[in-house]
């Protein structure tokens, strides 16, 4: 009986490849760049999408332009696989630099080309599609049902406002786990903490030809003052962690990711700020990083020169238990499809993931097709990828509705 549902699933799956294609090139075309484009638009083409293939497909959200899609194979029954995706983009930067157009999704030597091609418009598509290969096989729901949910906002720093605060504190969010559709075969169990501050440098302003400049008796230079605490900062080696699987990070903090100060050229500048982005490993927490900052600004402090700082964002290392079901069931879809067991990992970056885990929902913060380029110049899927991972997540789903 098994054998035969897990058959029918990756044959289903193999023949909709023309249409996985087809939906991410069509979503490719449909820019969605985080703060210049509404979410809207990518979100109606996959709700369109599931629709004509039987889906259950709703739109919600806080605001009418920015809204998340839910797409489910019954429209009620308790949620086994939950599938992620986020409709945003980073912007496609110079066209001119792109071998392709970088909205038009191209198709070329077996991969799709387009922003947004592996983060996450190629993950979606292959999802909807697991979950149409879901609802077309009888018996393969035992239990219950899959979602796909694609969320607004998630480039703009993983926040969750829009997305998966939302929808859990609504009622919609549920899930026995879930897999976030990022690029790649290894199985993602979390990824490390994000901390971002801005710091301000307050000086004294005075003219650069006054006397009492010269003489070091008034005026501070936040400038040059916000430059001694960045390099104090950048000088910071932490040492790589000690917990399972964060074993090659650490924490990591990058001192001035973007600067500004100064009003004229023969002002001393009173005022200066910085941003600092802060990579966490399980062993360090917003406080013991902050009294890091401040024994740094202990350190290049002078007369007339204070420095305040402004919480920007902050989300905990994360993982999810390597025994959780979705981990087991995840890893057997992906030895039955391509062959082999897949590395288990934690990220680098941060994502959305720990928004579920925080709530209950053991999550995958990424697996999904394969591809490159991320956030960078000639961004592609490889539709042998998109397919795999759709065939994966259709078993993974039907082995986990066991136990929904």
């Amino acid at each position: 009986m098994n054998q035969s549902i897990d058959s029918l699933l990756v044959q289903a799956v193999h023949q909709s490849q023309p249409h996985i294609v087809d939906l991410c090139r069509r979503l490719i075309q449909t820019p969605s760049v985080n703060g210049v484009d509404p979410e809207r638009h990518a979100a109606e083409v996959i709700a369109a999408e599931a629709e004509n293939l039987g889906l259950h497909a709703q739109i919600v959200g806080m605001t009418s332009e920015r809204p998340n899609v839910i797409i489910s194979t019954a429209p009620t029954g308790k949620t086994g696989l939950l599938l992620l995706g986020h409709l945003d983009t980073v912007p496609a930067g110079d066209p001119v630099q792109w071998t392709y157009p970088p909205f038009a999704g191209e198709v070329v030597d077996g991969r799709i080309y387009g922003r947004g091609a592996i983060d996450t418009k190629g993950g979606m598509s292959a999802a909807l599609y697991a979950l149409a290969a879901l609802a077309q096989t009888p018996g393969s729901l035992v239990n219950g049902r899959a979602q796909l949910v694609c969320f607004p906002d998630e480039e703009s720093g993983a926040t969750g406002t829009l997305g998966i605060k939302y929808l859990h504190n609504i009622g919609l969010l549920e899930g026995l786990g879930a897999i976030y559709a990022y690029s790649g075969d290894q199985i993602t169990l979390g990824h490390r903490g994000l901390l971002r501050y801005k710091i301000t440098a307050h000086g004294q302003a005075i003219h650069t030809g006054a006397y009492d400049w010269q003489e070091g008796v008034a005026g501070a230079n936040a400038v040059t003052g916000m430059a001694r605490l960045l390099l104090e900062l950048e000088s910071l080696k932490l040492p790589y962690s000690t917990t399972r699987y964060f074993e090659d990070y650490r924490t990591i903090i990058t001192a001035g990711t973007m600067i500004s100060g100064g009003v004229s050229v023969n002002v001393v500048p009173d005022l200066c700020e910085a941003l600092l982005d802060i990579r966490l490993t399980p062993e360090y927490d917003q406080k013991r990083i902050e009294a890091l900052i401040e024994d740094c600004i202990t350190r290049v402090s002078r007369k007339r020169l204070r420095f305040s700082s402004e919480l920007l964002s902050y989300a905990a290392a994360a993982i999810t238990d390597d025994q959780a079901v979705i981990v087991q069931e995840l890893e057997a879809a992906t030895v039955q499809i391509k062959g082999h067991r897949t590395p288990r990992v934690v990220a680098g970056p941060a994502n959305e993931g720990y928004l579920l885990i925080e709530r209950g929902i053991p999550t995958i913060c990424g697996f999904g097709p394969t591809g490159a380029n991320a956030h960078a110049v000639d961004e592609y899927a490889e539709i042998s990828g998109l397919v795999d991972a759709a065939a994966i997540f259709a078993l993974t789903a039907w082995w986990m509705s066991h136990y929904s």
